[in-house]
């Protein structure tokens, strides 16, 4: 019985060294595999990174059909990047001017060989468009009327809120956004606004695609407009004025408190480059906290056709600015005197905004990935 015992134990020790002699190349094959592959999708990362930066960089010389393709060459000696291996495509005019970026490299596998599979090619693919300011969340209320802006130069001083001695018509350049009450005011002057706003040339911001339902594919979310049609906010509003230009200021980073630190560079063009500390929209969550270091007297403002009577006439955006907050106009906002001043700026910015059309004057373009 013992013996019967022990060579049936024997058989089974025998079945089970056969079935992991078996299996054996079956777990190489699969290790192999996910090798294979795990390189393939490592080199496809490193793709597709040099496609997006590629993309970017060449998008930033857009609408220039010949400056974008030479910066694409550019950017790929820098990410390695044979350019025999990338096609660029700039497509688009000066309406709406786009970027693609393709690039294709075989990578060598190495267990594949053994059945005969020598390389597989790895492909990325990014596309970058160069865009107007077209709208977006944390615009404030405050604004300026188109003919103003048409006369101001780059980095020029307005005013872009009257205080009760210059308002007209009780209005004071203050726009409703997100309520028409002096806490909505206050809330969106000192965070911008937490809905969106849209210009008139921007793409499902009109009035008669602005229904009011949440369905109707409106690119607008304030909820005292209608397309690019907003209420004016009228009265002076001394107090919730003078605190949210008192937060903004306060909590600006050391390095971001004048005009020079925040922008550093003007282009040949005449446009400035924000410094990348003192940039609000640098990156997600970024200049939400009261300790983040950035710049909270760069502002987007509604740029508005002009103000009628009161508050029963509509404004129409036209477009947006990007403005500096500098202070006070009369070094203090007190009873009747609270004029808020600003200085305009002509920049390029990282900002997720709305598409608006191209225009080469307008006061705030963006190089975005779209794909």
């Amino acid at each position: 019985m013992f013996a019967l015992w022990r060579h049936h134990d024997s058989i089974e020790r025998g079945q089970a060294l056969m079935f992991v002699v078996l299996l054996i190349p079956v777990l190489l094959g699969m290790a192999g595999l996910a090798i294979d592959f795990g390189g393939m999708a490592g080199e496809r990362r490193e793709l597709q990174n040099a496609a997006d930066s590629i993309a970017l960089a060449a998008s930033q010389e857009l609408p220039d059909e010949a400056a974008a393709y030479a910066k694409a060459d550019e950017w790929a000696a820098k990410n390695g990047i044979d350019p025999a291996r990338m096609t660029v495509v700039v497509m688009g005019g000066s309406i709406e001017p786009k970027v693609v970026v393709r690039i294709d490299r075989p990578y060598e596998l190495h267990f594949l060989k053994a059945v005969g599979i020598e390389s597989r090619n790895v492909t990325a693919r990014a596309a970058a468009i160069k865009a107007s300011f077209g709208g977006g969340a944390a615009v404030v209320p405050w604004s300026i009327e188109q003919p103003t802006l048409e006369d101001a130069t780059n980095g020029s001083s307005f005013v872009i809120k009257y205080d009760a001695n210059n308002g007209a018509n009780g209005n004071f350049n203050a726009v409703r956004l997100d309520g028409s009450g002096a806490s909505d005011y206050e809330e969106s002057a000192t965070f911008g606004s937490d809905s969106q706003l849209c210009a008139v040339s921007t793409a499902n911001c009109t009035v008669a695609a602005c229904s009011g339902s949440s369905s109707d594919g409106c690119a607008e979310t304030a909820p005292q407009c209608t397309g690019p049609e907003c209420r004016p906010k009228t009265g002076n509003m001394t107090g919730p004025t003078r605190d949210a230009v008192d937060y903004r200021i306060s909590h600006t980073s050391p390095q971001c408190d004048t005009f020079a630190e925040t922008f550093p560079t003007q282009k040949a063009d005449g446009t400035y480059q924000i410094s990348p500390s003192c940039n609000p929209w640098n990156g997600p969550g970024v200049c939400t906290s009261p300790t983040d270091l950035c710049s909270r007297r760069v502002l987007v403002i509604p740029v508005v056709d002009d103000f009628g009577n009161g508050s029963s006439d509509p404004v129409e955006i036209q477009r947006f600015a990007l403005v500096y907050l500098e202070g006070y106009a009369n070094g203090s906002c007190t009873g009747n005197s609270c004029e808020i001043n600003a200085r305009f700026v002509r920049a390029e910015l990282g900002v997720n905004a709305l598409a608006g059309i191209y225009e080469p004057e307008a006061p705030i373009q963006f190089v975005r990935l779209v794909e």
